[in-house]
């Protein structure tokens, strides 16, 4: 949720102060890089529980 929240607040501030389109290019960019790392992680985070899961079920 907090991943949408910072880029409707940026968002709003440019509409406010009415930059340019490089700025736009600029923001979005920054935008679609906090997504892939958000995915990322999440993504190794899923590995991880899954390597703690087989690892349990080695034990038993």
């Amino acid at each position: 949720m907090k991943l949408f929240i910072i880029p409707a607040a940026l968002a709003a501030t440019l509409l406010v102060t009415g930059c340019t389109t490089s700025s736009w290019i600029q923001a979005a960019g920054g935008v679609m890089q906090a997504k892939d790392d958000y995915d990322k992680q999440a993504r190794n985070q899923r590995i991880r529980d899954a390597n703690a899961a087989a690892a349990r079920a080695r034990k038993h």
